[in-house]
Order: C-alpha cells, then sequence, then structure tokens
C-alpha cells in the first residue's frame, strides 16, 4: 500500500477550497458578534435604543439593555445547535448551510427595520439560530472530508474566518464610530446579508460528506466525493476504494462491538446506524462526551466575551473614547493572523501543547489586565493594559479558539458525532450566555463596576483549563477518526498523555496510514490491520 509520508500530503486545491468555502459560514458569527460589540457603542445606535448616560455625556445603552441584547440573542444559538444535529444526519450538511442563509437573511431583515430594543433582539436570535446552525455543521463536515494529517488545519479555519468577519466589522465599526443618523447603525448591521447570499450561490457544488455518504449505504457516491477532493496519484493508486472499504469495515466493527457488549456496553438493536441522545452517556461515550464539552465550555469562560462583544466598551470606560475603535480594530485584524498561525500549529505541535500552552498564557495575561487596570490609571498604564488585553487576545486566537471545534469534532465516534457536537455545543452556548449576561455588571456602575479586575476571574478560570487539559484533554493529532474510536473504545482506561504513543493495529490504523496522517507510527500497522481484518472476515 502506497504511504504518503507528510501530514499535509493529500491536500488538494479542491479540498481547501470546499472546506474554506463551508467555513465561510463563520464570518457571519464573526461580523454579528464584533459588530454588535462595536454598533452598541455608536451614537446613533444609543440614541435609537438607549438613554442618556451623564457619566459619558452621550446617548448609551444602560447596562441591563446592553446585557439582554448580547445575551439573549443565544437563546437562538441554543435552537438552532439543538435542531441542527439530527437534521444533518437525516439530510446532510448541504441543508443545514441552506438553513443558515435563510435563518441570517430573516433575522438581519428584522433587525435593519427595528424601531425599538425589543424587534432588533428578536432579529439578533435568528441570526444566532444560524450561528448554532454553522457552528455544527462546518467542523462535522470538514472533519469527515479531510485526510487525518490536514484535519486540524482544516477544522481551525473555523476560528479563522470567525476572525476575518469581526475584522471586516471592527473595520466598518470605526467609519460609523461617530455616526448620528441611523444609517450608522442600519448599514453596519445590513452587510450580514452579503456573506449568506454568496454561500447560498455556491453550494450546488460542495459534495456532500463521503462519511455521512458511506452511513447511509451510498458507497459509489462517497468513492465519487473521495476521487474529487483526493491526489491524482491517490485515485490512481485505487485507495479512494480503500479507504471507503475501511472506514465501511469500521462502521460493521462499530455495529459488531455495540452489539456484543464488547468494552461491557450493549446497545440493544443497534447495527450499522446513528446512535441515540442517551448514548452520548453511556460506556466509552461519556468520557468522549466528557472531554468535547468541557473543551467547549472553557472557550467560552476564560473570557473572550470580555475582548469580542465588550472590548470596545471597556476601552471607552477605561477612559480611552479616543481611541477605543481603532484598539478594537488592531485587536481584531491581529487575531486573523494568529489564527492561521494556529491551524498550522495544531498540526505540527498537536492539539495538547497548544491547549495548554495557551490556557498558561491567557491566565497570565488576564491577571496583569486586572493588576494594571485596577490601580488609579496613568496613561502609561493604560497602554500596558491595552497590550496585555490584546496578547490575551492573542493567546486565546491561535489556542482554545480554533482548538475547541477540532477537538469536539474528533472525540465523537461516527455514529455519535453530530450529537457528540450539538450537545457540546449547547453547553458552549449556556457559558456564553452566562458571561455576556454578567459582563455588563460586572463591569459598570452601578454595580459591581469591576472594570479590569474581571480579569481577576477570568484568568482563574483559564488557569482552571490549563491544568483540565494537562490530565483529561488526549493527543489526536495524526489520528484517523476511526483510530480514535478504537483508543477509546478498546482502551478506556488508558490515560489522555498516553494517547500519543499509543499504536493502533486495527481497521483505524488501516485508514490512518491511508489518509497519510502516521505512516511512520504505524510501518507495521498494515499487516497487523490487514490480518485483523481477514480473522473478522473469517
Amino acid at each position: 500500500m502506497k504511504k504518503t509520508g507528510s501530514t499535509m500530503a493529500l491536500m488538494t486545491p479542491k479540498l481547501l477550497a470546499v472546506t474554506f468555502f463551508m467555513a465561510l459560514g463563520n464570518i457571519i458569527y464573526g461580523y454579528d458578534t464584533n459588530s454588535f460589540g462595536g454598533v452598541q457603542a455608536i451614537p446613533a445606535f444609543g440614541k435609537q435604543f438607549g438613554i442618556f448616560d451623564e457619566t459619558l455625556n452621550r446617548y448609551a445603552l444602560s447596562a441591563r439593555t446592553s446585557s439582554l441584547l448580547t445575551s439573549l440573542a443565544f437563546v437562538g444559538k441554543l435552537v438552532g445547535t439543538m435542531i441542527i444535529g439530527p437534521c444533518t444526519e437525516r439530510f446532510g450538511h448541504r441543508v443545514g448551510m441552506v438553513l443558515l442563509c435563510v435563518t441570517t437573511v430573516v433575522g438581519t431583515v428584522i433587525q435593519v427595520t427595528a424601531k425599538v430594543s425589543g424587534q432588533f433582539l428578536i432579529g439578533r436570535i435568528v441570526v444566532y439560530i444560524g450561528v448554532g446552525i454553522v457552528e455544527n455543521v462546518v467542523p462535522t463536515y470538514q472533519s469527515e472530508i479531510a485526510p487525518s494529517g490536514s484535519r486540524g488545519f482544516i477544522v481551525g479555519s473555523l476560528q479563522m474566518f470567525l476572525a476575518c468577519g469581526s475584522l471586516v466589522a471592527a473595520g466598518v465599526n470605526r467609519h460609523y464610530s461617530t455616526a448620528v443618523d441611523n444609517s450608522g447603525w442600519i448599514i453596519p448591521v445590513s452587510i450580514q446579508f452579503v456573506t449568506p447570499v454568496i454561500i447560498m450561490c455556491g453550494l450546488y457544488f460542495i459534495p456532500l460528506s463521503p462519511r455521512w455518504l458511506l452511513f447511509k449505504g451510498r458507497r459509489e457516491e462517497a468513492i465519487a466525493v473521495l476521487k474529487s477532493v483526493r491526489p491524482k496519484h491517490y485515485v490512481d493508486a485505487g485507495l479512494c476504494e480503500e479507504e471507503a472499504n475501511a472506514i465501511e469495515e469500521s462502521i460493521r466493527e462499530e455495529a459488531r462491538i455495540r452489539n456484543t457488549g464488547g468494552g461491557g456496553v450493549n446497545y440493544p438493536g443497534w447495527n450499522q446506524g446513528k446512535l441515540g441522545w442517551f448514548d452520548l452517556f453511556r460506556g466509552p461515550n461519556l468520557r468522549r462526551t466528557t472531554i468535547a464539552t468541557v473543551v467547549f465550555a472553557f472557550q467560552q469562560l476564560t473570557g473572550q466575551a470580555f475582548s469580542s462583544q465588550y472590548g470596545t466598551v471597556f476601552y471607552i470606560r477605561a477612559g480611552l473614547a479616543n481611541m477605543a475603535f481603532t484598539y478594537s480594530l488592531i485587536n481584531t485584524a491581529v487575531s486573523v493572523v494568529v489564527c492561521f498561525m494556529g491551524m498550522v500549529m495544531i498540526e505540527y505541535l498537536g492539539r495538547r501543547p497548544v491547549l495548554i500552552s495557551g490556557a498558561f498564557f491567557q491566565s497570565l495575561w488576564l491577571f496583569l489586565v486586572a493588576g494594571i487596570g485596577g490601580s488609579a490609571g496613568t496613561p502609561t498604564r493604560r497602554h500596558m493594559m491595552v497590550a496585555a488585553f490584546m496578547l490575551f487576545n492573542f493567546s486565546f486566537s491561535y489556542s482554545w479558539a480554533p482548538l475547541s471545534y477540532v477537538v469536539a469534532s474528533e472525540v465523537g465516534t461516527g455514529a455519535l458525532r453530530e450529537k457528540t457536537m450539538a450537545f457540546s455545543s449547547m453547553v458552549n452556548v449556556v457559558c456564553a450566555w452566562l458571561v455576556s449576561f454578567t459582563l455588563p455588571y460586572l463591569l459598570n456602575p452601578p454595580f459591581a463596576n469591576l472594570q479590569a479586575k474581571v480579569g481577576y476571574i477570568y484568568g482563574s478560570i483559564a488557569a482552571v483549563a490549563m491544568i483540565y487539559a494537562i490530565f483529561f484533554v488526549p493527543e489526536t493529532k495524526g489520528r484517523s477518526l476511526e483510530e480514535l474510536d478504537e483508543l477509546f473504545e478498546r482502551k478506556p482506561s488508558l490515560p489522555a498523555w498516553r494517547f500519543r504513543n499509543t499504536q493502533t493495529t486495527g481497521v483505524g490504523a488501516r485508514i490512518g496510514v491511508i489518509e497519510g496522517g502516521n505512516a511512520e507510527r504505524h510501518d507495521d500497522a498494515l499487516g497487523s490491520a490487514h490480518s485483523s481484518s481477514r480473522e473478522d472476515k473469517s
């Protein structure tokens, strides 16, 4: 069998184009999040939906209105997350993207025609239904079509496109930062129309997930998809057929293990189809669900909303109003570059080192923000605080921001991948809502008015995230999805720090060699896997 060697050997222009096109959907999330973070500080928006703030000598949203408009949008994300898993399992990923486009357009229309904050809130909730959809559809699709050696790079692109959307929003907000007429907030909001229109025009050319097709018994279509996105030498060697054979064999093997109580778990009546919601919490699946869920929770609880949603407002209240929009633009521009850097680091350093270092530095910079900003500030101290604030965003953008999607899309078994992503995303939504709802009260008078001292809260949580990554998050770099099934199912007590050096010998190892993600580590795995396959058939 031909070995491909390099971790990126199976990357093709079409594969990159297809997976990156799907990731365009996250521009909507990035744009909306950062757009509203700045729009709520635009005088025109404050005049339409806020009250006159004597401390700022301008119209602004009250803490209550800001909290509700920001946090209740996540109700829509929760709804989108709940409905999209079963929908994707039944109809495929393209249907999910259509739903994303429809909800975004409808929600944007509701927002730009709003005269009261209640209607604007309804529009945000509808848009966020699409956000819940895209954050489930895109990473599961990308993880299923990408070979193991480039899966982290590809799935990590979701955060880069989110950052691109945020960058556009930051630039638009800065342009309209002093606008006093309604066009100053309507134009920034209405730009959300652009991305769903582009996606709808290109969806026809996006192939279905080969693993989804194989679960549906549509073998020839799956092989055709693999041939369209794999290199010519791979196709000519017949490896597309062999990859499909191995994935089918893995599906049958998983069904056999489930029905015979393998791994100490029995699932009566389950054969080759998808598992149910309660199976997320049975046997080895509980560990997999927990990892995806906790990683997604820490993505929000370490305070990213402090930077992305309230950064501009925070700068204004810290006495940096003249530079608030400029600082937000710089912060977002840096995150785009850093997200790409993180995509590369994920593949070359692995998941665990990036998560651990990211959490460490997030904690460090947040403590510095709190320590510097908590004192009666001179201009020098304020600018030091801004630098630490940006370094926090830097640390988040290369680590937990992209890796949460990667880990959650990888650790779920094939029969539960959509539901694992959906459930962990629901917890992510709840955590995001909790942070978004409480932040205005923590930041602003007459409530807690902690301002920069909130860094102590989120910095402490980031330190806990680092400890969790050390002891509980396994290394999935270079593993085929089916290899991870073997490691979780057949070695349920394997510690997280031993995943990287544990050799697999089943069909998953064979897929790993075919996909070229771990050829060096499995020089003799092919013989073992083929031998195992012959024994199973006999």
